[in-house]
């Protein structure tokens, strides 16, 4: 299939979910008491891990497509109020599609368009102040989150065309979160999040690792209704993925950490820990499938480290 159609094919799934979902959110009147903490914000473009990033770019002229389906349960905390008690989110499905476009074999732009296709839970019905309509804080069977923008360069370790011996790679992502998404739904931030990533690995044929270490820059403290005068702000990030490539390369074996911290104390930590299996199908090793799963720990205080996330993937990469 001509690899035109393959992306007015992928765009046109997108639209088709993204219409879905839009129908579906309820509308909500509060504004400005909204957060995207979630340890998790995948990123464009080809990868050798389930989530942690690579320095590998797309090939020039390029464009990849990544479908990325979640599962998180609990992702947000147990609430007690004059409302009631329960968690604010039970259980969310989620999808995360993302772009990338190669520039000179050097540089990549990237899209995420993520969604949350369904999610249960009492929102923050709990702790709403007295006398508030109910219908304000019903927390919505789906929600658009914010969207995110991704400039990323590699400055060793070869051309795309030829990764299997570049050896060293490092790469820096710098990526643009617009508040886009629902905020009063857990889907989006107050305001716009500068996250920048800088990305170490290392690849050779059947062995692949990676370090990344970066930042989320808040223009606007998103405050979180869930918690009284409980604030996000800058926060730390980091991952770490060890992958092995067997049977001529085709069948992977990952295992891989990420973890996020409030940098103003280093009081609020959560990390996950996850294993992943990926396949390749075809010969040209342009698309890679992948199934993970893991567990989480955090803080007390931290939001958005689900007790259990499962992931399954596609990535086209030519």
């Amino acid at each position: 299939m001509p690899r035109t159609k393959r992306c007015i094919r992928a765009l046109a799934l997108v639209i088709a979910v993204t219409a879905v979902v839009t129908a579906n959110a309820q509308e909500t009147t509060l504004d400005g008491e909204g957060i995207d903490s979630q340890v998790l914000w995948p990123t464009p473009g080809p990868s050798n891990f389930p989530t942690v990033q690579s320095s590998d770019i797309v090939g020039h002229k390029n464009v990849s497509f990544s479908a990325l389906f979640g599962y998180a349960n609990k992702p947000m905390p147990m609430l007690e109020g004059p409302g009631g008690k329960g968690w604010a989110v039970k259980h969310a499905f989620t999808a995360d599609f993302l772009w990338a476009f190669g520039i000179f074999d050097y540089a990549q732009i990237g899209l995420a368009l993520p969604v949350i296709l369904d999610q249960k839970g009492v929102g923050v019905t709990p702790i709403q102040p007295v006398g508030a309509e109910d219908a304000d804080y019903v927390l919505a069977g789906s929600a658009l989150r914010d969207l995110r923008f991704n400039v990323k360069g590699r400055f060793l370790g070869g051309k795309a065309a030829n990764p299997d011996t570049r050896g060293l790679g490092l790469g820096l992502d710098i990526g643009l979160s617009v508040p886009t998404g629902d905020e009063l739904n857990f889907a989006g931030d107050e305001g716009a999040v500068l996250f920048p990533t800088g990305i170490v690995d290392f690849h050779k044929c059947m062995f692949s690792a990676a370090v990344n270490l970066g930042a989320r820059i808040r223009f606007s403290e998103s405050e979180a209704l869930v918690k009284e005068d409980f604030k996000i702000g800058h926060q730390g990030t980091a991952g770490l993925g060890v992958t092995g490539h067997l049977l001529d390369r085709r069948l992977l074996l990952s295992a891989e950490g990420t973890g996020l911290v409030e940098i103003d104390g280093f009081d609020r930590v959560g990390m996950e820990f996850r294993g992943g299996v990926g396949y390749i199908p075809d010969d040209a090793r342009a698309i890679t499938l992948w199934l993970a799963g893991g567990a989480s720990a955090a803080s007390e205080t931290f939001l958005g480290a689900p007790r259990l996330r499962m992931l399954v993937s596609m990535t086209y990469a030519p």
